[in-house]
């Protein structure tokens, strides 16, 4: 039995998120403990983070069941979840001004990128380790 690339897609985005989920809630939580915010819980953290996840798992689904749709769906995911929902959320979770909301997602968002691209290298170089692994044990 082979998997077909929408299981595999699906597969893919639940693993990822959520191996994810506790890591950008920790980001999240991070972030709020730099500007001193009075709630710098993981468990306010967690909220957020879970509901940004919620949101993107639909419209990841959608975009997986409806190919036609992904490029669309992927903008908007970018947009609307990824950027004015996060500052929303940060805003009427944490009950801050809309300037110090965007600062903190902002850092959030930084955060993000470096362990985002940390866990990329790390994936990468075990791909690149089992490749050549592969390769060896071929050519024997």
């Amino acid at each position: 039995m082979t998997l077909g690339l929408q299981t595999i897609q699906l597969i893919s985005t639940l693993v990822i998120s959520i191996v994810m989920l506790p890591l950008n809630a920790l980001l999240l939580m991070l972030s709020t403990k730099i500007f001193k915010l009075s709630d710098s819980s993981y468990k306010t953290a967690f909220k957020v983070a879970v509901i940004l996840f919620g949101v993107g798992l639909v419209l990841s689904l959608i975009s997986i069941y409806v190919p036609a749709t992904a490029l669309y769906i992927g903008i908007a995911s970018w947009v609307l979840v990824s950027i004015i929902l996060a500052i929303w959320l940060i805003k009427s979770n944490y009950e801050l001004e809309f300037g110090k909301s965007i600062l903190v997602w902002l850092v959030w968002f930084a955060f993000n990128l470096v362990v985002s691209f940390v866990i990329g290298m790390i994936i990468a170089a075990i791909l690149v380790a089992v490749g050549i692994g592969i390769a060896a044990g071929g050519a024997i």
